[in-house]
């Protein structure tokens, strides 16, 4: 059946296939909107996506596509309420995180036209994860609230026998309160923004032909 509806639409953006070729790819549709391998490929070598340690490489491209999967709704979300523009120093700040994955910056250089991406192009994708990100930060955050009883049956029962298992001595509450209710506060986030992503996702047509 997925097959059927990817030759129904290459038909539909190429009508005569003897006065056209396909250049990309598609890897996945999101109702009426395309992702292609190229996109792919693009986060892949350019490491606008890291990958983890001991992540096989196919693991890796899924999970990529899986992002920008979630990307594209999340943002298609944030349209709706309008989106806010991001300040150019968090743009630079978290292009130099994206830099860093490389050994030097002839590397990333180097990646870019592998990539066939410019400086621009980066920025514009990070600028688009930051309003999400900012919206993300603005519509469930206010939401999250941890209890000093969630804090402390956190402290006694987790964190004590973590740092025991690393042979660390124990650190007294009163020190480690805030970091604690920090890690707490992300933890119900990512939660948050899971439930709402799968909200999305149920709510559009979500169609994977190939993420390599």
């Amino acid at each position: 059946m997925k097959k059927l509806a990817l030759v129904l639409f290459l038909s539909l953006i190429y009508p005569n296939p003897a006065e056209s070729a396909i250049v990309d790819r598609i890897a996945a549709t999101i109702d009426r909107e395309v992702i292609t391998l190229s996109q792919i490929d693009q986060i892949v070598i350019v490491r606008l996506i890291a990958q983890r340690p001991d992540e096989s490489e196919d693991d890796y491209r899924r999970r990529v596509l899986n992002a920008l999967i979630a990307q594209t709704l999340r943002y298609r979300d944030v349209q709706r309420f309008g989106v806010e523009d991001v300040s150019p120093d968090a743009i630079e700040s978290r292009l130099r995180v994206v830099i860093s994955r490389f050994s030097s910056e002839d590397e990333f250089v180097a990646a870019l036209r592998r990539a066939e991406q410019s400086l621009e192009d980066v920025r514009a994708s990070i600028r688009r994860q930051l309003q999400v990100e900012n919206y993300i930060d603005e519509r469930f955050s206010p939401t999250i609230f941890v209890s000093l009883e969630e804090i402390e049956t956190y402290y006694r029962d987790v964190w004590l026998a973590q740092r025991a298992d690393r042979g660390l001595p124990p650190v007294p509450l009163a020190q480690v309160r805030e970091e604690i209710r920090t890690l707490l506060r992300a933890d119900r986030l990512r939660d948050q923004v899971e439930v709402w992503t799968s909200q999305l996702r149920a709510s559009a047509n979500v169609d994977i032909f190939a993420y390599r």
